[in-house]
């Protein structure tokens, strides 16, 4: 019977010899011729990969070493049919097998940020370069849009310092060629019309770096401090019992355009107007546009009859009622100001 129909037969029986526990050698034999005529390549290789595995041997299946015996007694091993002998057997086939070779682990190179920034600027003076040259070999008339080349690149704001400095340093050295004797003698193959056309193409590059510099740098948002801690440290007196005044909440102090104060100590009443809307910095009022302050001399009756006055009439009364000398207010605001008004 050929090995093709002696496997063909066993993949359908399913029967796989045994080995008694002090078996002959006659009898170990036959056993393995069993196993030679009926394992195919690949069967073997399994059983001996297995075995390498459960080992955990470093060597690797080599095809100068033979491995149909070593494949069969290996799998009478995972049988648990294998005595001392035929493990030292084993052991001894590995040792003839080749070392798994061990593969340095490559290191990807990380580029840095500093790398990464330093090529692109690279990128883009070469550029930048590449198009002079081309203007010299024009006969000097090439026309240049260096803000086209650097949208087109999409350039960042924060290169264009760089770029400048490449662009002033090239022409400087053209400005020197023209008087500095060394430098003459190393620019002698260029005319002095032809110097001062090259001055010209790196003053409008520049002149055009600083424009696209401001048209792609982003506009800074502005943090919003909340008005709460803008007027956390405003000192006011929050009511006045003796004339029934209350302060109105220090927060309507941003951004309001009227804003009217009284001092319980002094007497003086203060008012102050802005356009735009005040702030307080500190303990102090801000960006007023006008102030005007009178001391009152009966603040009872005169501040009971402004307050009864709708917005727009309060300045108009505060005219005619006080009679004292008129000062600038400061915009202070101490523990007796009582914050009378904000419109």
């Amino acid at each position: 019977m050929s090995k093709t129909k002696v496997r063909a037969k066993w993949a359908s029986d399913s029967i796989e010899p045994e080995l008694s526990v002090e078996y002959t050698q006659p009898e170990l034999i036959g056993v393995l011729n069993w196993y030679n005529n009926t394992l195919d390549t690949k069967t073997v290789t399994k059983y001996l990969a297995t075995y390498l595995k459960d080992t955990k041997s470093d060597k690797i299946l080599t095809p100068r070493v033979s491995q149909q015996t070593a494949g069969a007694i290996a799998r009478l091993i995972s049988r648990g049919l294998g005595d001392d002998k035929l493990k030292d057997w084993m052991a001894a086939w590995v040792l003839r097998l080749d070392t798994k070779a061990v593969v340095p682990l490559t290191t990807k190179k990380v580029i840095t940020i500093q790398e990464r920034t330093a090529i692109k600027l690279n990128e883009y003076i070469t550029g930048l370069d590449d198009a002079f040259e081309n203007f010299i070999e024009s006969d000097f008339k090439m026309k240049f849009n260096t803000e086209k080349y650097l949208a087109d690149s999409n350039v960042k704001a924060s290169y264009i310092q760089e770029i400048n400095m490449w662009a002033s340093g090239v022409r400087n050295e053209y400005v020197l060629s023209k008087t500095v004797p060394i430098m003459k003698e190393g620019y002698s193959t260029y005319t002095t019309q032809q110097k001062n056309k090259v001055i010209k193409f790196f003053d409008v590059m520049i002149d055009s770096l600083e424009k696209y510099k401001v048209a792609v740098t982003p506009a800074r948002k502005k943090k919003v401090v909340p008005a709460s801690k803008v007027v956390s440290k405003v000192k006011y007196a929050k009511a006045f019992p003796e004339l029934k005044l209350k302060s109105v909440d220090p927060e309507k102090l941003i951004g309001s355009k009227e804003v009217w104060l009284y001092n319980t100590a002094t007497k003086m009443l203060s008012y102050y107007t802005s356009l735009d809307g005040m702030t307080v910095g500190g303990s102090t009022l801000k960006g007023f546009d006008f102030s005007e302050q009178r001391r009152l001399r009966t603040p009872e009756k005169q501040l009971k009859l402004l307050t009864s006055m709708r917005k727009g009439q309060w300045i108009i009364r505060f005219t005619t009622m006080a009679k004292t000398v008129r000062t600038k207010g400061s915009g202070r605001l101490n523990n007796s100001t009582i914050i009378l008004k904000v419109f």
